[in-house]
């Protein structure tokens, strides 16, 4: 197993026997910084529902929560529901892959490659690719960074691992998983309103 299945790739890591040595790498390496991209509406969207949050429940709202606390604990809300059982690989690897295909816009680039025929005779073919789509010159991006432990992203890596034959060849790293976690939450807000339910869950965790 080659694939990295986030920026820090703590499972290679792991497998091959590399990991930070000495005491100052011990001190250090339990919490960890990873950087998640949201697109900038969506990253308004979230800091206004922060700021709905205070105005109905005020000093229970702690002054450090912010939308980088918000998504990490979407996300471990979503690992809780899978070390509970809550649903399966298959179920699971659905959910992430309609929510991939309809939060990640992909645009498709034809190139065109030579196909030999014979030893001496070739053909041109045209292929397709999928790739990210750039955001517009007006469209902004968020840059998030979560300091997680360690043994949370690995967690959420193995997952990865253990979905991939459910996965259908669709790629997947912890950045998107927090990603669209996030984005399904506030796409809820967005379509049903602030649910007082959703909010005293919240504040119910802080």
């Amino acid at each position: 197993m080659k694939k990295s299945y986030s920026s820090l790739n703590i499972l290679q890591k792991k497998l091959t026997g590399i990991a930070d040595t000495g005491i100052f790498g011990t001190l250090l390496s339990n919490r960890k910084y990873i950087t998640v991209k949201i697109p900038y509406y969506e990253y308004i969207r979230g800091k206004v529902f922060i700021e709905d949050l205070r105005d109905n429940f005020e000093e229970q709202v702690p002054f450090q929560f912010d939308i980088a606390v918000l998504l990490y604990m979407l996300f471990d809300d979503f690992l809780s529901q899978v070390k509970q059982g809550g649903a399966n690989h298959d179920q699971i690897a659905n959910y992430l892959i309609s929510s991939k295909k309809r939060f990640f816009k992909k645009t498709t680039k034809e190139k065109r490659v030579l196909k030999p025929l014979t030893q001496h005779i070739f053909e041109f073919n045209t292929i397709e690719d999928e790739e990210e789509e750039l955001p517009a010159p007006d469209e902004r991006t968020a840059y998030i960074e979560l300091r997680m432990r360690e043994s949370e992203i690995l967690r959420g890596e193995v997952l990865i691992h253990d979905l991939e034959p459910y996965l259908k060849g669709i790629s997947l790293t912890i950045e998107e998983m927090i990603k669209i976690v996030y984005l399904d939450f506030i796409q809820t807000i967005k379509l049903e309103g602030n649910s007082l339910k959703v909010q005293k869950s919240i504040v119910k965790r802080l």
